[in-house]
């Protein structure tokens, strides 16, 4: 696959063995690979394809708050909206460093290769149990993936390109990244910047 098509990259971030990466089209089976850290993820997409994805998502949180747990905005709402633990929606305090350093640093990467790409964060779990039942094949069948994937995190990066494809097709517009505590930074605004997080409901 390395011609014009448009596609769609999803990463879960983690350690070794533990770092999920799809890349999404709309005609093909998800090509994906679970690896040991952020510079094997990007160099799976470049194996794949030459021209920069038209969206990438990322499961793992992409701005922080110094306040209270390192708790945002966003995460809060997910747990209100949707009656979710806080085991379910944590705190970045609460998080293991690899999800937080290699997510960040995957983003960071991408950008210094694709310097204009559209990123999302994406939570697989929670929207998992939002809009699916916490079913992989209801949510398969409800955005048209045609996959099994073989463990959660290659399933969580299948979900974090679905992400990404409907947010930056224009189809999900809630950007939970526009709201926030006194304490978080500005997604749109700092060194990662600009970060969305964008969800199918309001």
């Amino acid at each position: 696959m390395t011609g014009g098509a448009a596609y769609w990259v999803g990463a879960d971030p983690g350690g070794s063995g533990k770092f999920g990466i799809a890349i999404l089209t709309n005609d093909e089976l998800p090509q994906t690979s679970f690896v040991d850290c952020a510079n094997e993820a990007i160099a799976f997409v470049r194996a794949h394809f030459r021209l920069a994805p038209a969206g990438v998502g990322v499961d793992a949180p992409l701005w922080w708050s110094s306040g209270r747990s390192g708790d945002r905005h966003a995460d809060q709402w997910l747990r209100k909206r949707y009656g979710l633990s806080g085991g379910e929606v944590q705190a970045a305090n609460s998080l293991r460093g690899a999800a937080l350093t290699q997510g960040a640093m995957f983003v960071q990467r991408m950008r210094e290769i694709y310097a204009a790409v559209p990123v999302t964060e994406s939570h697989p779990k929670a929207l998992l149990k939002a809009v699916a039942e916490n079913s992989w094949d209801i949510f398969a069948a409800r955005f048209h993936v045609k996959a099994t994937p073989p463990n959660e995190h290659t399933r969580d990066a299948i979900v974090a390109a679905v992400v990404a494809r409907e947010a930056f097709e224009g189809r999900w517009t809630h950007d939970l990244a526009d709201t926030r505590l006194s304490g978080e930074q500005d997604p749109k605004n700092y060194w990662l910047a600009p970060i969305h997080y964008y969800w199918p409901e309001t």
